[in-house]
């Protein structure tokens, strides 16, 4: 039993509505995954570039681990060849940081 609506039957405005929205999802769905394509390189790209630099840091930071081992290693040293230097400039230095320390109050 079909129901004339303006010259249309119901069921005729029904399946063109559905062929509508079927033709609007699988757009959808084509633009997404030309979305997706799209994006999976980006994030590689992304990914490769954070773990270079986390390589990069972590290079840098046993770098600087081996130089600050360097030069207590020479410190030591050097205290060890001239202590009386050593303990001269350790006062000074004291004189000094408690000069900057006073003037700050």
């Amino acid at each position: 039993m079909e129901t004339k609506v303006s010259g249309a039957s119901v069921d005729a405005i029904a399946e063109r509505t559905v062929n509508t929205v079927d033709r609007a999802a699988q757009s959808a769905h084509e633009a997404i995954d030309r979305l997706a394509a799209k994006a999976g390189p980006a994030v590689e790209r992304v990914r490769a570039g954070a773990n270079s630099a986390a390589e990069t840091l972590k290079a840098r930071a046993d770098r600087f681990g081996e130089l600050e081992d360097e030069w207590l290693d020479a410190t030591r040293g050097y205290v060890r060849e001239n202590p009386l230097t050593a303990v001269a400039i350790g006062v000074l230095a004291g004189v000094v940081l408690a000069k900057l320390a006073s003037s700050s109050r």
